[in-house]
């Protein structure tokens, strides 16, 4: 499954998804983890309306089934939701690679129910 980070230099977790331009993006599996781009939002304009920011944000990581984020508003969680994007608010600050860790351990120990649902969803889960 594919997991995006709402990150300005795709090392820390450091942006609100209604303001984030770069989202890191890894693939996940049980066995590894790896990254795969960095994708950008285009911003023709700063004052660009609300809903039109959120949907060019959603359709940047409309393939991936998790996001992490420091903040991210209502108007944006009802939207990713709808659209099967599990939201994982963590630290602002917090650091990729470690949530990472976390995810891959959780998946080959004793992954929740949130965890399976999610990987079910992306078509990476068999059992």
């Amino acid at each position: 499954m594919k997991v995006a980070f709402a990150s300005r230099d795709g090392k820390r977790i450091d942006e609100h998804f209604g303001q984030c331009r770069t989202f890191s993006i890894f693939e996940l599996n049980v066995e590894k983890y790896k990254w795969l781009e960095s994708r950008s939002v285009y911003v023709e304009d700063e004052a660009e309306e609300h809903e039109s920011r959120i949907a060019r944000r959603v359709e940047a990581i409309g393939d991936c089934t998790l996001l992490f984020v420091c903040s991210i508003g209502s108007d944006a969680v009802k939207r990713l939701m709808k659209d099967g994007i599990m939201i994982l608010k963590v630290e602002p600050e917090s650091e990729v690679i470690p949530q990472m860790n976390r995810l891959l351990n959780l998946l080959r120990e004793r992954p929740p129910l949130w965890l399976v649902k999610s990987m079910r969803r992306s078509g990476d889960w068999d059992e």
